[in-house]
């Protein structure tokens, strides 16, 4: 059968998702979401952000764009940080985490989770527009979901960012007890990252600090450099040049090559500068295959893996414990995430004194965790009740140093500064 000729004359167009409802705005009435035309929609100049109190030390040297805790919708709020008289929020924001409704067609005590498709993609949609409004260019946003709509926010976050925008995804295992209700039991959450640098963003993200095992590094030859570890090297034969296939004889007289279809790492003349440094194992006998040694004092932090396990990060269970210890008597917040998760999200995306935000804040726990961390933050949140039960209260106890629980020892927080 013929083929039709492939037209590469232009650039191919990305899926695109087409919902009905695009076209409009998802607004907040009476504590629900729904679909307007955007002439309904608040102006702009009637937006915004009307500090209250200062609640902290140091009242009379606040900053007035530090540490915002803001009821309402997030499109309002959003909205109105862009406005010329508090400029200073666009293009500043370093990390934008978002943890909405993730639409699981359940209704919980603190908010209503079962929304129609069109209505939670307009949404997500409208708010991350104006997230990518406020992003720093060397910024990064990380969009929390789990299987029902993960698939969506991938595409739509391609069509608003691009996809040289996207970074990964991470999956978190969010809890570590079977459950034998579904078909499938869920064990994982999605974190979708994306950055305006593309995969330079890798030169502005931090590493995570090495948990080496004990016994990781040692000195059987008494190194003057010190201890070291070793890695092999052997590498895919496809990647080598010529000078890379060599046969090696080692110290017992022993004859080694590289395995079928593999190559050294190094060329001949760089390996033999390496044994005449002292920088290749043998073995303790010298009959083994060479490795090269890597000191315990010129080793790198890692590079973030994509996959965070519960016994690493958390899992839902610790993050309700930590908030019946803060709220002894109260029923938790329905779905809030470990502080130990996002320490880690906010220490691979920020540095001291950056910019966070969640616009979706819930009980609270991104706040907390980046003030703790010497982060500013602006947090959102649009149920009343929400703020006023959990997440107010948390970042006060956080202030006055009064918050033993989560990452407090780990970041060596005794409380301080403030918030609006």
């Amino acid at each position: 059968m013929d083929q039709l000729p492939l037209d590469i004359s232009h650039e191919p167009l990305l899926p695109e998702l087409r919902w009905r409802g695009r076209t409009r705005r998802a607004v907040v009435s009476h504590g629900q979401y729904e679909l307007v035309r955007p002439s309904k929609v608040a102006p702009l100049h009637q937006r915004r952000i009307n500090r209250q109190v200062w609640y902290g030390a140091d009242s009379d040297s606040c900053d007035l764009n530090k540490n915002l805790l803001i009821e309402g919708d997030a499109l309002d709020a959003l909205t109105a940080l862009r406005p010329l008289d508090q400029s200073s929020y666009v293009g500043s924001i370093k990390l934008a985490y978002l943890d909405p409704p993730f639409n699981t067609q359940s209704v919980f005590a603190d908010y209503h989770d079962a929304l129609d498709p069109s209505v939670w993609l307009t949404l997500i949609r409208d708010r991350l527009e104006l997230v990518i409004a406020l992003l720093a260019e060397d910024g990064s946003i990380w969009i929390h979901c789990d299987d029902r709509e993960q698939a969506y926010v991938r595409v739509l976050m391609d069509e608003l960012l691009g996809r040289d925008a996207f970074i990964g995804t991470v999956v978190w295992q969010r809890r570590y007890s079977r459950d034998n209700r579904p078909a499938l039991g869920p064990v994982q959450d999605y974190i979708h990252v994306y950055a305006p640098l593309g995969q330079k963003w890798k030169h502005v993200r931090n590493r995570l600090p090495r948990s080496d095992r004990e016994g990781s590094w040692r000195n059987p030859d008494d190194d003057p450099r010190g201890p070291w570890s070793t890695h092999s090297l052997v590498a895919q034969g496809g990647h080598g040049t010529s000078a890379q296939f060599y046969s090696i004889t080692t110290p017992s007289g022993r004859l080694v090559t590289p395995p079928p279809g593999s190559c050294w790492r190094v060329t001949r003349g760089r390996f033999e500068e390496l044994v005449s440094d002292g920088q290749i194992w043998f073995g303790a006998k010298g009959n083994n295959v060479p490795r090269k040694k890597i000191y315990q004092a010129e080793a790198q932090d890692i590079v973030p893996w994509s996959w965070w396990p519960h016994d690493e990060v958390g899992h839902n269970e610790e993050s309700r414990r930590e908030l019946r210890k803060m709220f002894p008597g109260l029923a938790p917040f329905a779905t809030p995430k470990p502080e130990r998760l996002l320490q880690r999200i906010i220490h691979i995306a920020t540095d001291a004194g950056d910019l966070v935000l969640d616009c979706f804040l819930g009980s609270g726990t991104t706040a907390a965790v980046a003030h703790k961390m010497g982060r500013q933050w602006v947090g959102v949140e649009v149920n009343p009740q929400t703020l006023d039960t959990f997440a107010l209260p948390r970042l006060r106890a956080v202030v006055e140093g009064r918050d033993p629980g989560g990452v407090t020892s780990v970041t060596g927080w005794e409380g301080g500064g403030g918030f609006w």
